[in-house]
């Protein structure tokens, strides 16, 4: 099988909803994922079997049993291991075209380099106060970020595009005190990732949508979607 024959031959079911030419944008794209638990885990498969190109992906943290619930790379055989190694060796098996870079640092170490080379950054982050950090970081360095966030039956998305102060305006007037612990469920992650990649593959592909400088909250146990008082 010849390199250009394998690249059909994965994609081959992608094309219809892109065109060849726009598959071929997602191949040559640079994506940055900050979080690797649940929601980035979700988001580093799925930008995968899209046929993104190159993923940097960052986090300090290692798997414990609690993660086991949630979040797609945690497994009784990675526990204990840093999320993105762990990850990086799982994307690794799916085929040859998206190379992976683990970064098994926070961003706030590596902001330079991890945020450089990139085309559109993804907040899988889980603490208000690094997501506007995150965010403070794109707007400086001039990048498109997707942001999600999720709660129980609950979650939220929404896109930050150049010059935008989206998450400031969302988390910026918070006054209450972040819990440490916080209920997810693996239906809810899923669904936000998914979301996440979607909006990811719009910017990417240059695909106008309601979620640019805008959001969506998501309610899974009345299935509501709501954009800006719209319910879809």
């Amino acid at each position: 099988m010849t390199e250009a024959a394998s690249i059909r031959d994965i994609f081959t079911r992608n094309i219809g909803t892109f065109s060849p030419a726009q598959q071929d944008r997602l191949l040559q794209s640079r994506v940055t994922i900050v979080g690797c638990g649940g929601l980035g885990g979700f988001v580093l498969e799925e930008l995968a079997r899209t046929g993104i190109g190159s993923i940097k992906v960052s986090d300090p943290d290692i798997f414990a049993f609690s993660n086991l619930n949630r979040q797609l790379f945690a497994t009784k055989k990675t526990i204990g291991r840093n999320k993105t190694a762990a990850a990086a060796k799982r994307i690794s098996t799916l085929h040859n075209h998206t190379t992976v870079q683990a970064v098994p640092t926070s961003f706030q170490d590596n902001s330079n380099s991890l945020l450089s080379d990139t085309d559109v950054v993804v907040d899988c982050l889980d603490t208000e106060a690094s997501r506007l950090e995150l965010a403070e970081l794109c707007c400086h360095k001039k990048l498109p970020l997707v942001h999600g966030a999720v709660a129980q039956w609950y979650g939220q998305v929404g896109v930050q595009n150049v010059g935008s102060d989206l998450i400031r305006r969302l988390y910026g007037s918070l006054q209450t005190p972040e819990k440490t612990v916080v209920s997810v469920i693996v239906c809810t992650v899923a669904t936000v990732a998914s979301l996440q990649v979607a909006e990811t593959c719009k910017l990417l592909l240059g695909i106008p949508s309601p979620l640019c400088d805008n959001w969506m909250s998501i309610d899974l146990q009345e299935m509501s979607f709501e954009i800006t008082g719209k319910t879809i």
